[in-house]
């Protein structure tokens, strides 16, 4: 079944050709749902019987929480691209199927980089998303776009360098003691001798694949390309890049990570994750609140909530990492409803400018609507998803001890919650700067499924997805 995920994308790809933009849409989108009742099959199959571990392809509570983003996420954005493209009324046939191939392809790399358990697979798909992303961002042909994605391509393609190194390093260590071949790449056949392969190589090796895959995800001090991308690329694709493939970087680097863990190296590399968390997070703090384009203000805020995953991480306390899981998943949702409703006013008003616009309950009631959910979402307030992650995050680094950190933490993220408020219900209220606009309704319908699952799961979190990412915890393993 985990094929039947990369299959859809495939068959994605082949009809583009012969299908006009009316039938290609409807069609692009169901193949998306399909992948959402396949995720929800997997996940059944995983709860009844156990995990599943293949000569390539793997399933366990860790990559099936990644599958679930990739899926539900995708599916949605491919929803809303319906009306996103119709708005888009310069848009001609031709390129819009353009459109369609790189997002297919950015898909099916994410799934299969999700899906496989080979090192080298991974790194493969990895470098995949930022060929098919490169074309996307570059999408409009402007000035502005063109540098994005060539900014984007070569910060990206440096770590993705830095990365493979780390793979190698990795390989040599491992070839050792069970041999070479694609046998030595996959990190299931890593991880049971694990704590036999020499410990200051997997040191350097972590490094190497922490300032690559970090590079990717958006980590500072290489997140230069964040901004620029998410602020040029169509709307769609900066959903999608917050929210789906910077977490598959993010699980790319928890794999190895876990690998590090067993070999009982785990302080420093917890420790490396905290602080390069600790990092991105007040960086971003400095530039939310100087923010005059509400897209770039949003990329900040992914690379915030990029860093907050890392420092929950590394605090490699149980409660921790099960923060830092719950929160990829809060952020995945979030940030896709926040680029969404940017994206509904970006093809309606035509300024990405903050200042510009004001009054936009009066403007775009119902986007208005699901923007002001998001703002309170994303900052961490209460009774949303994020704030039980950040909470327990907090709480995590009082008790392991983290105190110093923990106050920086809390202290950024207030000035991150005030730079929102300002900038975007400076947006909301006020004397409309626009007359009132028409809502498209496969914009709004994303936007509605996104905000039921931010506000219920922030009210309940089923025991199954508790129990989920409980089990993804003992796969990663907490310090020692």
């Amino acid at each position: 079944m985990i094929t039947l995920l990369l299959l859809t994308e495939l068959i994605g790809i082949v009809v583009i050709p012969f299908l006009d933009f009316n039938k290609n849409k409807y069609i692009q989108a169901f193949l998306q749902f399909i992948n959402v009742v396949v995720f929800l099959y997997l996940f059944k199959s995983l709860k009844t019987n156990g995990p599943y571990y293949g000569t390539y392809f793997t399933l366990d509570s860790l990559n099936i929480v990644l599958i679930g983003i990739v899926s539900a996420v995708g599916f949605l954005t491919y929803l809303y691209s319906i009306g996103y493209l119709e708005k888009e009324k310069s848009l001609k046939e031709l390129k819009i199927k353009e459109f369609y191939l790189w997002i297919n392809t950015f898909m099916f790399s994410m799934l299969l980089l999700v899906s496989t358990s080979n090192l080298g697979i991974m790194w493969v798909s990895i470098e995949a998303t930022t060929l098919s992303t490169t074309f996307l961002i570059s999408f409009y042909k402007n000035k502005t776009a063109v540098e994005a994605s060539w900014k984007y391509i070569m910060l990206c393609s440096l770590g993705i360098a830095l990365a493979l190194f780390g793979i190698i390093l990795i390989y040599f260590g491992v070839i050792n003691i069970i041999g070479g071949g694609l046998y030595s790449l996959d990190w299931q056949n890593i991880m049971p001798i694990a704590d036999k392969i020499d410990k200051n190589l997997l040191k350097i090796a972590f490094v190497f694949v922490l300032v690559g895959f970090g590079t990717k995800m958006g980590l500072a001090p290489l997140h230069f390309w964040l901004p620029d991308a998410h602020s040029e690329a169509p709307t769609p694709i900066s959903a999608l890049m917050s929210s789906v493939l910077l977490s598959c970087s993010f699980y790319t680097i928890i794999r190895i990570f876990s690998i590090e863990s067993k070999a009982g190296i785990g302080a420093f590399t917890y420790d490396t994750m905290l602080y390069i968390g600790l990092f991105s997070i007040v960086l971003a703090s400095i530039f939310i609140p100087r923010s005059r384009d509400y897209k770039r203000l949003l990329a900040y805020s992914t690379m915030e909530h990029m860093g907050i995953l890392a420092f929950s991480l590394g605090l490699g306390s149980f409660e921790g990492i099960f923060a830092s899981l719950l929160g990829l998943i809060a952020h995945a949702l979030t940030k896709a409803l926040m680029f969404m409703s940017s994206g509904s006013i970006l093809v309606n008003l035509h300024t990405k400018s903050i200042k510009d616009i004001r009054g936009l309950f009066k403007i775009l009631p119902i986007t208005a609507k699901f923007l002001a959910v998001g703002v309170f979402a994303i900052t961490g307030a209460p009774p949303f998803l994020l704030f039980i992650s950040e909470f327990l995050t907090l709480i995590s680094a009082f008790k392991e001890g983290f105190i110093w950190q923990g106050i920086v933490v809390l202290l950024a993220l207030s000035l991150i919650f005030f730079g929102f408020i300002e900038s975007f219900f400076g947006m909301l209220t006020r004397e409309p700067t626009f007359e009132q606009k028409k809502e498209h309704m496969f914009m709004l319908i994303p936007m509605g499924i996104l905000v039921i699952l931010i506000v219920g799961l922030g009210l309940f979190i089923p025991n199954d997805i508790k129990s989920l990412l409980e089990n993804a915890v003992y796969t990663i393993g907490v310090r020692r």
